[in-house]
């Protein structure tokens, strides 16, 4: 989005702590000309310090509390540890840390941090929950949503209502965020070897019940929001989303002039809670 390439919680690899990927791995390509990586929350299928080690270490990572400990091990030059409600700027698109209701621990025992979502606002305004249940205020995150980029399901089990969307959950985010274009994300990727997917065919037979859950969020989400238009797109595949004809960023001011890494590093909007190293 206006000339920035952002990528969200990458997980490259064929294996993340247990689990096991579906499908092929993602095109070397996706690695290349990164400007920036998001952070939603410190959990391993969220934060994979493998899959850090495949991208251009000139990237700016933004995360949550103690995303450093991980990042700095890989190699990245410039962490930002934010809170919610804090604004950085990426060129001439602002990211804001928003509220994301999710368990807050990377291990049982490792200390607690916020898990967070991102508001992207530039030509576009694009909003990644990360993980999360549906929460209060979330109708109040930004008056005009382009895109949303909503989770529907974990790793192979129901999700826990509550610290995750299902898709009757995601749906009910939509009436409250009203996006023009809903992706229902983090479903049919990963799944755990030994719990009644072993074998090819088995694997397959879990992708295609798995399948049936970004499905039954765009018939949930016609009932409830007809007016959002929803894509479903299986890993791997991409979607472009244009911007309607005549419409301005949102009333976005665009920054000018500077190296974009260095305007992020020195430039917080709201430097509480926000950290750059």
């Amino acid at each position: 989005m206006d000339g920035l390439r952002i990528l969200t919680d990458p997980v490259l690899k064929r294996w993340v702590g247990p689990l096991r990927r579906y499908g092929p791995l993602p095109d070397r390509s996706v690695c290349q000309g990164i400007d920036a990586v998001l952070i939603s929350h410190l959990h391993l299928d969220h934060l994979d310090a493998a899959s850090l080690r495949l991208l251009p270490k000139s990237a700016v990572v933004i995360g949550p509390p103690l995303t450093g400990q991980t990042v700095h091990r890989v190699g990245f030059r410039t962490v930002v540890e934010t809170r919610r409600g804090t604004k950085l700027h990426l060129g001439e698109v602002e990211v804001r840390a928003v509220h994301a209701k999710h368990t807050r621990r990377r291990w049982v025992l490792s200390p607690a941090t916020e898990p967070l979502g991102f508001v992207l606002q530039g030509s576009q305004t694009v909003y990644y929950a990360g993980d999360t249940g549906v929460f209060q205020g979330m109708e109040d995150l930004h008056q005009e949503i382009d895109i949303a980029l909503l989770p529907i399901e974990t790793w192979g089990v129901r999700p826990p209502e509550g610290r995750h969307l299902s898709p009757r959950s995601a749906a009910q985010a939509l009436t409250l965020l009203k996006p023009r274009v809903a992706i229902p994300i983090h479903w049919g990727t990963f799944y755990l070897p030994g719990s009644a997917y072993i074998g090819k065919e088995a694997t397959y037979a879990w992708f295609q019940r798995t399948k049936a859950r970004p499905e039954a969020f765009a018939a949930l989400a016609a009932e409830s929001e007809p007016g959002v238009e929803v894509r479903i797109l299986e890993p791997g595949q991409s979607t472009t989303v244009v911007r309607p004809t005549g419409r301005r960023a949102n009333g976005l001011r665009p920054e000018t002039g500077g190296d974009m890494r260095g305007q992020l590093a020195a430039r917080p909007d709201e430097s509480e809670g926000a950290s750059a190293s």
